[in-house]
């Protein structure tokens, strides 16, 4: 049975969304506010959907380039934007049909099927130079984009997909590049995109950020501002004094710094259940890690909640698993692991482990570096004594990468998720070793309901399957689970943020004024 989407219809995306409201100011004031600034905090890598950083990256590609649908802020699914048409034949068929008349910028011609061919496949099944990207599994089970005809084709599933709507064709992973601007340009891509969205790129400079400007050829709604600045901002004290000054509109900022600017003149402070997740890795193939008796001793020395009181100052709600509320697949029954010396110091014994000298490599943030200072105490009552390794983003986000990452003990990490399991999950199969899986967490057992979760579209059985996926990254005690982290947006009271669920994944086209 065919299944269409039209503007008003909900495809199967399941993703809520959600804006913020407001703040009171004069009509004519409003009026007069032409260009807002927005604060990221890790500096731009790559403005390449394929090849993206994060969403320090994503927040930027979403208003430069479009999708065949998007993810809408009322949670109702989604909504067309570069398609006229958008059909599930079958689970493992959806056909479309482009809109005419949607111009690249930069003089790079109309969008057709082949650009959506293109981009799609080149993901995994048609990489470009052999370069497949770290997120291919967005498109598992991609086999083929047909092309129909200049506006139309048909995207081939070898197996249902049942994030795909969500995480993929409504999301980054389905923004639409320019075949002959990608081709042209190459790596100058990366900083130089050409897209057909509401915003394109007119400068970027490394260490402070981008400058986006309204595109004049984009046919669909208008942005409310001609300008966004979006300005890498990676001390959060730093960003505050800029909110408190007037530089900047917008941020998301840690509880201790956003917390004290309630009531401040002319800004508005609110919290938002957040929707990333931050744990404390153990590198499962370095000695003496490679025993899991000492990855259940560390496990146990570590006081979660003593920690999360230091770094976020008791604000922040503690993580047991893998997947938060309200993500299909819960774990509602995952241990809460209470601190117990005797039992690390037997564990450590058994293991003839009894001076263990170790680091903690850590991002140069205040939540992380405390929560590091905290765990490096503990520990050293165990008999674990641990350096904190400290490092700037550049080192940092290298740190677990390649063989590079074989050399990792320890280390923090806050992965951004969305509101689907498979999209958490895939960072941690074997693939990504090497990659985003700094564990090194290496079981074919969870790979096998990694993959079992992705085709699976009942929602009572996908969730079975993500609960057993998770049991498995129990066993292995390379997870110490410490919070999905609290969004703390701050905001200049004369702008109206829009963005999903958790404050991660901005609309920069859809801000408006309040």
């Amino acid at each position: 049975m065919a299944h269409s989407l039209s503007r008003r219809a909900f495809v199967g995306a399941s993703a809520a969304a959600l804006s913020l409201a407001s703040g009171v100011r004069s009509p004519v004031l409003a009026q007069q506010k032409t260009s807002i600034s927005v604060r990221i905090e890790r500096d731009i890598t790559a403005l390449d959907p394929a090849f993206r950083g994060g969403p320090h990256d994503a927040n930027v590609i979403r208003c430069v380039f479009q999708r065949l649908a998007a993810l809408k802020l009322d949670g109702s699914g989604l909504e067309l934007d570069a398609a006229s048409e958008l059909k599930q034949v079958s689970p493992t068929l959806i056909e479309f049909t482009l809109k005419p008349g949607q111009m690249f910028t930069d003089g790079f011609g109309e969008m057709t099927a082949e650009d959506v061919k293109f981009s799609y496949e080149r993901f995994a099944v048609a990489p470009v130079d052999g370069k497949v990207s770290p997120y291919k599994a967005d498109w598992t089970g991609l086999t083929e984009v047909e092309v129909t005809g200049t506006y139309t084709g048909r995207i081939k599933l070898s197996q249902p997909n049942a994030g795909l709507m969500a995480i993929a064709i409504g999301d980054c992973s389905g923004c639409i590049v320019s075949k002959k601007a990608l081709t042209a340009r190459g790596a100058e891509h990366n900083t130089k995109p050409v897209g057909s969205g509401a915003y394109q790129v007119v400068s970027v400079e490394k260490q402070r950020g981008a400058v986006l400007r309204r595109n004049p050829d984009y046919k669909g709604p208008q942005p409310a501002f001609d300008e966004v600045k979006v300005n890498f901002i990676q001390d959060p004290k730093t960003a505050e004094l800029a909110l408190r000054s007037g530089e900047l509109d917008f941020a998301v900022l840690p509880p201790a710094i956003a917390e004290p600017m309630r009531g401040a003149s002319g800004l508005s402070v609110e919290s938002q259940p957040g929707l990333a997740f931050i744990w404390l890795g153990i590198n499962m193939q370095k000695a003496p890690f490679t025993d899991v008796r000492v990855r259940q001793a560390v496990r146990l020395a570590l006081d979660v909640d003593q920690m999360l009181l230091a770094g976020f100052n008791g604000k922040a709600p503690r993580l047991n698993t893998l997947i938060m509320a309200p993500i299909l697949g819960q774990w509602k029954e995952a241990p809460v692991y209470k601190r117990n010396v005797a039992e690390a110091k037997r564990l450590l014994a058994e293991a003839g482990q009894t001076a263990i000298k170790t680091r903690i490599t850590v991002l140069n943030q205040p939540a992380f570096q405390t929560m590091a200072l905290v765990a490096q105490a503990l520990l050293r009552e165990v008999g674990i004594t641990a350096d904190v390794d400290v490092r700037e983003g550049g080192t940092y986000w290298d740190a677990g990468k390649g063989d590079a990452g074989k050399d990792l003990d320890m280390f923090m990490l806050r992965f951004n998720g969305k509101l689907d399991p498979s999209f958490l999950m895939q960072w941690f199969t074997a693939s990504q070793i090497g990659i985003w899986n700094w564990q090194r967490f290496d079981s074919p057992e969870y790979d096998k309901l990694a993959q079992a979760a992705i085709v699976e579209t009942d929602p009572a059985k996908r969730a079975e399957i993500v609960v057993k996926a998770q049991q498995e990254m129990d066993k292995s005690a390379a997870f110490i689970w410490l919070t999905n982290d609290v969004a703390y947006v701050v905001r200049r009271s004369t702008v109206k943020p829009a963005f999903l669920p958790g404050a991660l994944d901005w609309q920069l086209d859809q801000f408006a004024r309040a």
